[in-house]
């Protein structure tokens, strides 16, 4: 029986030590490891020397999404971008390239075979993985002889991507960095590299980079401006102010608005997938609005105006249908830029009070007519402006309630025979006015 008890024994202690061995073998393999402690994010990279193979350990917390690539900045760079699977449980990893400074295209030459150890794991990304003939790609190549392949790498934003597709869309990162990474210390026997917190083999160039995307923000900025603030501003205007001139500047400076944010939209549809070919809903409503657009800004014109009495009527419905298809337009932009859904609702909210308001204030316009409107009717049938009879009635007023006014010089005493025989001749308003005010009426002399 003791020879049973030593045999135990020996097993044991072979057990123990092969652990021993396994991490004696894990921490063999050459790589060389990139950490941001910021961030908790390590790439780390193993050349295999006997194959065109490259070992891959990734891990960084589960953002929206994660990326890095081999490549001094964007364009023309290989990219390996994470983010969660469709129910969440799991992680897509999409090889990319990008042509420019741009969201980066899914490559089909690259194979990538995932590792035991891939997944989710405590909210963090973890990626075991042997990249198969990715050390050269269309638009560039891996460097394995240097000691500084430029290197990149970015986050995308807090909001979540959840997807299986390897071309789901992006949005553009928050943050981003760039370092060199030694190849030749990274070449040796070929295996994934182990999990660490120590940097090796690589410099930082610079730090963590905050990205902001102004000109995505002004587009939808101005665009809101223009239409749920000056709008019905110049409406107003319109409807209750005498000078048309100041509806025109106000319709001209909604006019410039718009103009720069279809320039900044049409700027940033070059950095996105899905509006590169400007064949979305939301890019296809917007050259719809051109053409009422076009026509609010022609039709005024005076000799085209004159051409047709039918023409000035059309003012009002197309200013109504190009409110109505720019403020479709923006609702499919938030749906492009997969906008949080809180900020779709609060949208559709504003854009429903303003479309109301705009309404109602259209039909008291069409009731009554507009200030402008009523003043030209006025002079063309050559009755006084309102104002004007007011301030005339008082100045009569004043001067008969003075007596020196009547006979301050001889032979321009006011009575009823200085007035042709007209009744009306003192404060009261001739027959005239009265003829204005209630046509039919007969005028008497004496």
């Amino acid at each position: 029986m003791l020879w049973v008890e030593r045999i135990v024994a020996l097993l044991l202690a072979l057990l123990a030590v092969c652990p021993l061995f396994a991490h004696a073998e894990d921490a063999a393999v050459s790589a060389s490891t990139f950490y941001l402690a910021e961030t908790e994010t390590q790439f780390s990279v193993n050349i295999a020397n006997d194959s065109s193979d490259v070992f891959i350990y990734f891990t960084s917390p589960a953002y929206s999404w994660v990326g890095v690539g081999f490549g001094e900045g964007m364009a023309n760079s290989f990219m390996l971008i994470m983010y969660p699977s469709k129910d969440g449980n799991n992680l897509t990893i999409s090889p990319r390239i990008a042509t420019d400074h741009s969201e980066p295209s899914v490559t089909p030459d690259v194979q990538l075979e995932t590792q035991p150890g891939t997944g989710i794991v405590d909210e963090m990304f973890v990626l075991k993985a042997i990249c198969r003939d990715c050390r050269v790609w269309p638009s560039g190549f891996l460097n394995v002889d240097t000691t500084a392949q430029p290197m990149i790498y970015a986050f995308g934003p807090g909001n979540r991507l959840q997807s299986d597709a390897l071309d789901a869309p992006l949005k553009r990162h928050i943050r981003y960095g760039k370092f060199t990474m030694n190849m030749k210390a990274a070449t040796g026997k070929g295996g994934v590299p182990a999990a660490s917190s120590a940097m090796s083999g690589v410099e930082m160039i610079g730090g963590l980079t905050r990205d902001h995307d102004r000109a995505n923000l002004a587009h939808a900025v101005l665009g809101s401006l223009a239409l749920f603030v000056l709008w019905p501003l110049n409406l107003v205007l319109a409807g209750f102010l005498r000078k048309i001139g100041i509806h025109v500047g106000m319709s001209v400076f909604i006019l410039v608005f718009l103009v720069i944010a279809y320039a900044l939209g049409i700027s940033t549809s070059h950095e996105y997938n899905r509006s590169k070919a400007f064949t979305s809903p939301h890019q296809i409503f917007a050259f719809i609005a051109l053409l009422p657009i076009l026509l609010l800004s022609i039709l005024p014109i005076k000799p085209i105006a004159s051409l047709s009495p039918k023409i000035p009527r059309l003012h009002a419905p197309l200013t109504t249908l190009t409110f109505v298809l720019l403020v479709v337009t923006g609702g499919l932009g938030l749906h492009l830029s997969s906008s949080p859904r809180p900020i779709a609702l609060a949208y559709g909210a504003i854009a429903l009070l303003a479309f109301a308001f705009i309404t109602l204030l259209q039909m008291c316009i069409r009731r009554r007519g507009s200030a402008y409107a009523r003043a030209t009717t006025r002079r063309r049938l050559g009755e006084d402006d309102e104002q004007t009879l007011v301030l005339a009635n008082r100045s009569t007023s004043a001067a008969s309630s003075d007596p020196g006014s009547v006979y301050a010089e001889p032979g321009h005493a006011r009575s009823a025979s200085a007035n042709g025989g007209l009744y009306g001749g003192g404060t009261m308003p001739g027959p005239q006015y009265l003829m204005n005010m209630h046509p039919g009426v007969p005028v008497h002399r004496w």
